[in-house]
């Protein structure tokens, strides 16, 4: 076994242990985030009005199960990450798939911002209580690009992923061609 193959052979070994451990965490956000989900849906919940659950589909059920369905996929791909397949055509489906995910989460949480603006504004308080409201209508931080109160941030990194998850598809093509090419 020569040099080069055992370099290639220890750092796909820490891939792997590194894709693992990382598996797990996602494994375990997971679970507390449906236990977490679960403990609000059973435990801490009150009556609602009808705007109350239309507001309630679109920021918890979906958004959960948007959620859920990232982890999963998540975990999915550094599953092909330990299994060893790194630039394949179903870890780079994975990816894209994550960057869609992405997408869709800021489409329903625009929607919830929306349903929220929607709804009766709070009882003003008591009279001899001033309350000034300073409106912003743009800032911005790390993944988070907001423009009228609606995170544009995760938009574009979902956006991002799914752009870097096409240029490696693009680049397994040009490998498998070069390969087939003598």
């Amino acid at each position: 076994m020569n040099t080069e193959t055992k370099l290639t052979s220890a750092r796909l070994k820490r891939i792997k242990t590194v894709s693992r451990i990382v598996r797990y965490v996602i494994l375990g956000l997971f679970i507390f985030t449906v236990g977490y989900f679960l403990f609000h849906q059973f435990l801490m919940s009150s009556p609602r009005t009808w705007l109350d659950n239309l507001e309630y589909i679109f920021t918890v059920l979906v958004m959960e199960g948007i959620l859920c369905v990232w982890y999963w996929k998540l975990a999915r791909l550094f599953q092909f990450y330990e299994r060893g397949l790194i630039f394949t055509s179903e870890t780079i489906r994975c990816i894209k798939t994550l960057g869609v995910l992405c997408v869709i989460n800021w489409l329903f949480t625009s929607v919830g911002m929306v349903l929220k603006h929607l709804s009766p504004p709070p009882p003003l308080p008591s009279p001899g209580i001033t309350i000034k409201i300073i409106p912003s209508s743009f800032s911005m931080g790390f993944f988070s690009f907001s423009i009228y109160g609606i995170n544009v941030g995760l938009l574009l990194a979902g956006i991002i992923i799914v752009i870097i998850a096409w240029i490696m598809d693009e680049g397994r093509k040009i490998q498998e061609e070069q390969e087939l090419t003598v």
